[in-house]
């Protein structure tokens, strides 16, 4: 309590010290002035969109293509999954670990369509940021 006291005793004295200062006659006329410098000198930001309407469109095509080719092959096979047949890897002399592995073709189109997507946003957040370093 005692250490308390001292130390707000200390403070009033130091703040009596120090005074006040009192701001110039156009203390006011230039601050404005920096304001409006700041806004005139900010850019706006114009709203440009990661991918494009044409880019969303060729998207919208694939993917109703692709649902048309799925729902089109249903209906001409069976409903079991076509499997692929990747023995050919047998010709390498190494380890016969794809002797009897068939993979499903969904599995090898999911597989394709997810590296190409990575691919793809890869380039376009590279070109993003790129974009924005720029700026």
């Amino acid at each position: 309590m005692r250490q308390d006291k001292n130390i707000e005793e200390f403070s009033k004295f130091i703040i009596k010290e120090a005074g006040t200062e009192v701001p110039s006659n156009d203390f006011v006329n230039n601050v404005i002035n920096t304001i409006g410098f700041e806004i005139s000198k900010s850019t706006v930001t114009i709203y440009k969109p990661l991918i494009n309407k044409q880019t969303w469109l060729l998207i919208g095509v694939v993917l109703i293509g692709l649902g048309i080719y799925v729902f089109a092959s249903i209906a001409e096979s069976s409903i079991m999954l076509q499997t692929i047949d990747v023995s050919f890897l047998n010709r390498f002399n190494s380890i016969n670990i794809f002797e009897k592995m068939k993979l499903p073709t969904v599995f090898v189109f999911s597989s394709v369509l997810f590296s190409i997507l990575v691919l793809v946003q890869l380039t376009v957040i590279k070109k993003f940021l790129n974009s924005e370093n720029s700026i």
